[in-house]
């Protein structure tokens, strides 16, 4: 296989070992949704009247504030469990990434790569990095903060229209699983980025100056993405498009070797086909 093929491969990997590695954060978000929906339907057990609670007899007694707290403290153990994955997840990509890149590198070119030992001072320089606006742990408290406004008003409301538990339990269901969904695509991108960060380390120890954007082959590449396939750019252009582009990303950047390769992946056949950029591809297999 080609260096460009390899190095895809390792991403997709390694993104897929991330997905797998994250599978005990959702199931704290199945666990947490079904002990919110307990105190929920506690609530109405306690306090409702064919089916339908008393706004006043609740929210004026402080028997909502009770609800709150606990709900709080629930929010506030997943969120912590959250960032705590994430960030053993971030370390293990990066260290996997950054020695299997190197060896990959060094059995394409055929010369011996420099590489480092990773200590944790450097590790944790790349987790922490703020490269998105917002540091990931800044992101899922803000997440959390949201997804409990969200539930404290869809369930302010639905008392005050006299709901009954079926119908707020329902809008607790699709408010944790959209935040569950958050928190997936949160972890992908931040894990893709880690990934090319390990990789460009790798790239700068041995001296290479360019590197060239690699698209996906496939029919559901985004048309930023695939403009910017086969692009070169300098490796220490400080405004030069970051991977990933956009949350969910499958974009890579590979390294520019004279000789370079003459072959590439199409995702959509799963075979190596002759090397021809994303609007070539596209134009002969009829997407776009």
């Amino acid at each position: 296989m080609a260096l460009n093929d390899d190095l895809l491969k390792i991403l997709e990997e390694l993104l897929e070992q991330s997905d797998n590695d994250y599978d005990v954060v959702l199931n704290q978000y199945k666990g947490s949704k079904e002990k919110v929906k307990q105190l929920l339907a506690s609530l109405y057990m306690d306090y409702a009247e064919d089916g339908v609670i008393d706004y006043n007899q609740v929210y004026l007694t402080g028997v909502m504030s009770q609800f709150e707290e606990q709900l709080d403290q629930e929010l506030n153990t997943i969120s912590t469990f959250e960032v705590v994955t994430i960030t053993a997840i971030l370390g293990a990509a990066f260290t996997e990434s950054y020695y299997r890149s190197a060896y990959t590198l060094e059995q394409n070119i055929g010369v011996g790569i420099n590489f480092e030992r990773e200590n944790q001072s450097v590790l944790d320089s790349f987790i922490n990095q703020d490269w998105s606006g917002a540091h990931f742990s800044e992101r899922i408290w803000r997440n959390q903060q949201a997804l409990k406004e969200a539930l404290s008003t869809n369930l302010e409301r639905g008392i005050r229209e006299g709901h009954k538990l079926e119908k707020i339990a329902k809008v607790f269901d699709e408010q944790f699983d959209s935040k569950a969904y958050q928190s997936q695509r949160l972890v992908r991108t931040e894990t893709a980025h880690i990934i090319t960060e390990s990789r460009e380390k790798v790239y700068e120890e041995n001296g290479i100056q360019q590197v060239q954007w690699l698209a996906t082959l496939e029919a559901n590449t985004c048309a930023d993405c695939a403009d910017l396939d086969g692009q070169i750019f300098d490796l220490n252009d400080s405004i030069r498009p970051v991977v990933p582009y956009h949350p969910n990303c499958k974009c890579d950047i590979v390294p520019v070797i004279e000789g370079g390769t003459n072959i590439r992946r199409d995702n959509e056949t799963r075979e190596n086909i002759p090397y021809q950029t994303y609007e070539e591809w596209a134009k002969a297999n009829q997407f776009g």
